[in-house]
This record gives C-alpha cells, structure tokens and sequence, in this order.
C-alpha cells in the first residue's frame, strides 16, 4: 500500500554512492526524506522532531547498521527500522531481528532491492501508524506487549532460518515456521516449551549469559552448538541471542538460529579431503607442489621442504620463479599459461637449493582440482644420477668410438702388411719345398702349413673386428652360391693336400646375410682341415634346400667332437682336442649366423669325425 507522497517522515542513513537514489525513490512514493551518512549523524538527527521510520544501509561507515539499530531501539523503541544491504547476504535479515530490526529488504539485484525496500517501507509505516492510532482510541487497542510481539511475528515469519522470541525462563513464546518444522511439529505445540538451545547456552558457557541478556547486561550472545531435536537427531546451530525490549523494558530475548549441519559435514568432508591430498603429496619421495594458475604456490610436500631446505612457510610465500636455475622467468610464465588441460607437461630443469646448490630435475605437471579451483600438480624428480649415467655413456661411447678407429688401424695392418709378409712366407716355402728332400721337406712343409694358418688367423682376426664395429646385421639379399663356391676353391688352393667333395652345390638362392657371409664358410671349411689328424683330411660338403632356409652341411673325417665339448664349442676361445684353431672362428660362425637368423650345430660323422650343419634364412 503506498502511504502517498509527504505522508510519513524518514529518515535514510547511508553514506554510499547510491544513497541518492535511494532517497529519490522513497520520496517519490513514501514521504519527506532526511539523510545521514554515519551512525552517529543518524543520532543527532533522532533528537529532533519524530519520524515515521529510519531505513538504513547495512554497511555503513565505521560502524554498521546494526550498531545504529541498537542505538536507534534505546531511546525511540516504538520507530519501525528497515535494513537494507547493496548485496544480498544470509545474515542480514537474522541480525535485523536480533536487534528490533522492522524488516529487511531483499532482491537478487539493485533494482529489485531497491523496489523491496519502498515496499517495505511502506508497510512499515502503515503498521506503526496503526498500532499508535489503535491504542489512542480503542477500548480494545493493543498493549505495547502486543503490538511488538505482532510486529515481530511478521518478521519471524518469513525468514527462511529458525527464528523465535524467548520469554524470560527460556521458554519458546513466539516461533515461526521453519523453526516448528525444524522440530517436526506445529508451532502452537512449540510455543511454551523449553528451548535445548537456551538450555545448551547456560551450560556451555561461563557464567549464565541468558540472565545477562535479560539483565540488559549483555547486547547480545552468539556461537555454535550442537542440540538434540525431535525427529531431526542431533544437529549444529549457528546462533545469535539478543534482549527483547518493549518501551525500554526487556521483555525476553530474540533468537536466531541456522542449521548448520550439513554446511559442517561439508566443511569436514573438505577438510579430510584436503589432509588426505596433502598426505598423499607428502607420501611421495619426489618433490612435488601445488601451483594456482597465477604461478604462486599453495601446497608442499615434506619432500620439497626437506630437498629445497626452505620451511614450508617459506616456500608457500614463493613462486617457481625462485627456486628455478634452469629457465628464465618468460619461460616459467610461458609453461604455466600453456598448461594443456587434458595432458602433461614434461620438463627438464635445474632447481636451486636455499644453500645454493643445484639439482637436475624432471618435471612432470598436470592440472588438478585444488579447493574447488583448478591448479597444477608438479612433479619433479632428481635426476641426478640419470645426468651422472649419461655423462658417463657419453664419455664411453667417445672411448669405444676412440678404440674402434685404433681397432680399424690394427684391422688394416693384418689385413695389408702382417698378411703380406705371411703370403711372402709361404711363396718362399714352396720354393725350397721344390728345392729339398726327405727330412728337410717336412720341415719346409711346416713352415708353409704354419704360415697359411698364420694368414687364416689374420683373416679371422679381421673378420672378428668387422662383426665387433657392425653388431648388427643389415637386411640384405646375398646370393649363396657364389660366395659358397669363391670359399671352395680357396680352401683348395690353401690345402692342396685335402680331398675337397661336393656333393651337392647350393641353390641359386638369396639368404639373409651380409658381406660376412663368407667368413661363416671360411671357418667351417679350414676348421674341418686344421683339426683333422687323418694322413689325409677329407671334407665333404653338401647344400639343403628347404622351404623357408638353405642348409649347409660340412663333415669331415678327423676326431670328432665329444659330446661334453658340443654345447661349448661355439664359446669363444674353445678349441677341441688341445688342435692348433685360433678358437675365435667357430665362435664368429656362431655369432653371425645368429645375427642373420639362423642356426648351427655340431654332431658325430659316421663312422668318424664331425658334421656342422648351418642353417640360413632365405631373403624374401
């Protein structure tokens, strides 16, 4: 309803920017408005003539407006008080009530809050207006006692918390809904009993503070307890007491209260939740903290306060800026802000000590929710031992790279200049083997048999240095047959006096090998001449085809090989029957043969010697 304009006398306490707007709209629609920016204006202006209502800001300043509603229920008791408030909060209208507060406008935003206010103005001031005029002329006005406990009836109705009036001996005397439904019942049936809270009070406080505040001793009593109510068990109230004053006599005590169960159940939960995530960045042995996306830090583990030698206190008052070495302040910056929001980061750095040592890091960082915020778990690992591992396989790799150019030079002497002078050896010992008889012959013979295994040891040698330098083994196509058939006819002009039989040639087929291929029969063939103790050696070779690989088969009719020397042949260094064989060669076959894929074996000849069988892939 509105009262018309110049029909009621306010007076608006504020001293925000928008107090002229609000004074504008009140005059339009209620009355004549006088202003006051501070609390203690509002009181000088009160000494004067009377007013219909004070309407006043929450927030004033230096004191707020529930210091002037105390002050305005001292000494003009009967003046309605609206409260307002620029922002919406949840304890506006509780302490409004506390205090003797009128109303206290709401609005989700300025404009409606401002509409809020005039109304409630307005009805602020028909309804004291009406309680004065009452009890001037009517036999059945109300009392005092009457038209406050009314006045505050409509405000306790329609605040959405437990709110309610208190007689003298704690009693509920005035209740409004939420508070009865809170206690499962209706609020005549609550009206009159006695109030857990008020009983709580006195017992959880020092002293009796609910006679305090009817001794008009205390202004007001608020805390948090915890209270047993019917059908709801026991709950957490927040709660705020304050004297019930009617014409400057207290006539009981106002009570707000907020349940706030499950507001601390919420408030554990995260508590718990945050011990636990703190618990867990603590359990970790690398040092790890929790950046906000600002670049400061908000958590550490006992790993980074123990490594970075900093107290946590020390280091939740830095940013990563300061305890990295290794990137420049752009670069950290330029991590953060790029922060991929469904991956990681992975990083090296270097991180400095509050000593001032450094230490190599990897760090691995993903974003994480944090508080309900988002923000970055970083995790750095020392890698220090890493770094020290990689420096030295560096500096290996650079030695073995040093002994593989000095093995290269060793290589080519044997291959050109040792190798030479053997071939010399032997051409002389053919010589004089046409020039000398009887014993002396088999001395000369001697000579050119040593000097020819003297030139396969050098190719052995050689062959050995080129597997050590390769390892690996190139996926080539390599013809079989000619390499077989080049290895034959040097194995025939090497030994002269061996019977040398094919009995089958290979296929003309492509294994899998490489340039060494020949060296695999080089070896099985003079290893069949050089360990044989027949008067005369004999070789016999033939070749498998199958269907996926080539066999090549080598038996020969020297000693053999005993069956406890047959898994160790292949070793390097083995030689069988204390025979002259380097013990590199068979051990090279070995070797090779498996970089290519295949296999070798060794088993008896019949009725004497041995047989290697080797098998090769064939190239696709």
């Amino acid at each position: 309803m509105t009262t018309g304009k110049q029909s009621a006398r306010l007076l608006l306490v504020d001293g925000s920017a928008s107090a002229a707007e609000t004074g504008d709209r009140l005059t339009e629609r209620v009355g004549t408005v006088e202003t006051a920016a501070t609390v203690d204006e509002a009181r000088d202006s009160l000494t004067g003539e009377g007013f219909d209502c004070v309407v006043a800001n929450r927030e004033l300043s230096g004191r707020d407006g529930i210091d002037l509603l105390a002050a305005v229920r001292e000494t003009h008791p009967r003046v309605p008080v609206v409260l307002y408030a620029r922002e919406e909060g949840e304890v506006t209208a509780s302490e409004a009530v506390v205090v003797g507060a009128s109303d206290a406008a709401r609005g989700s935003n300025e404009a409606d809050r401002r509409e809020s206010l005039v109304a409630r103005v307005e009805s602020a001031v028909e309804a004291s207006r009406s309680g004065r005029s009452g009890a001037a002329g009517s036999e059945r006005s109300e009392t005092a006692h009457d038209r406050e406990r009314h006045l505050y009836e409509q405000i306790l109705a329609g605040m959405e918390e437990g709110a309610c009036l208190y007689d003298r001996d704690g009693r509920f005397r005035v209740v409004n809904d939420y508070l009865a439904e809170l206690y499962g019942t209706s609020r005549d049936r609550l009206e009159g009993r006695e109030s857990e809270l008020v009983e709580a009070v006195r017992r959880e406080q020092s002293g009796d503070r609910y006679r305090e505040l009817l001794d008009g001793e205390r202004d007001v009593v608020r805390g948090e307890t915890e209270i047993e109510v019917p059908g709801a068990g026991r709950i957490a109230v927040d709660y705020r007491l304050s004297p019930l004053r009617v014409e400057g006599r207290v006539e009981g005590v106002v009570g707000v209260a907020r349940d706030v169960t499950d507001q601390r159940a919420r408030e554990r939960q995260l508590e718990r939740a945050r011990e636990e995530q703190q618990a867990l960045i603590d359990g970790m042995n690398d040092t790890a903290w929790v950046i906000d996306t600002d670049g400061e830090f908000l958590a550490a583990n006992d790993t980074a306060v123990e490594r970075l030698g900093y107290s946590r206190a020390e280091l939740l008052d830095m940013r990563p800026h300061d305890i990295d070495a290794g990137l420049d302040d752009e670069e950290i910056t330029g991590l953060i802000e790029d922060m991929p929001e469904d991956g990681r980061q992975v990083f090296e750095t270097v991180h400095r000590t509050s000593d001032g040592e450094e230490i190599p890091v990897e760090i691995s960082s993903s974003l994480i929710p944090y508080h309900g915020e988002s923000a970055i778990l970083s995790v750095a690992r020392d890698i220090t031992e890493r770094k020290r591992y990689e420096t030295e396989l560096r500096e290996q790799n650079e030695l073995l790279e040093q002994q593989r150019d000095e093995l290269d030079v060793l290589n080519q002497v044997l291959r050109h200049d040792f190798r030479n002078d053997l071939q010399l050896v032997t051409a002389y010992a053919e010589v004089l083997a046409e020039r000398v008889e009887g014993e002396e012959a088999e001395y000369v013979e001697t000579i050119r048999e040593r000097a020819n295994h003297a030139v396969e040891l050098t190719r052995t040698a050689r062959d050995t240095a080129e597997m050590m330098q390769t390892r690996e083994v190139d996926d080539k196509r390599v013809a079989l047959r000619p390499v077989f058939e080049d290895e034959i006819a040097d194995l025939r002009e090497m030994y002269p006096g061996a019977i040398i039989t094919v009995e089958s040639p290979p296929p003309a087929s492509s294994v899998r090998a490489n340039e060494m291929l020949g060296s695999v029969f080089r070896n099985l063939l003079t290893n069949a001449v050089q360990h044989n103790d027949a008067d005369v050696p004999e070789v016999t070779v033939s070749v498998v085809d199958r269907d996926e690989r080539v066999a090549v088969r080598v038996a020969d009719n020297g000693p053999g090989v005993a069956d406890e020397q047959k898994s160790q042949i292949f070793g390097k260094g083995e030689k069988g029957l204390d025979s002259p064989g380097t013990g590199l060669g068979l051990h090279l076959v070995r070797t090779l043969v498996e970089g290519y894929g295949g296999s070798v074996d060794v088993t008896d000849n019949d009725p004497n010697g041995a047989v290697f069988t080797v098998e090769l892939p064939k190239a696709d």
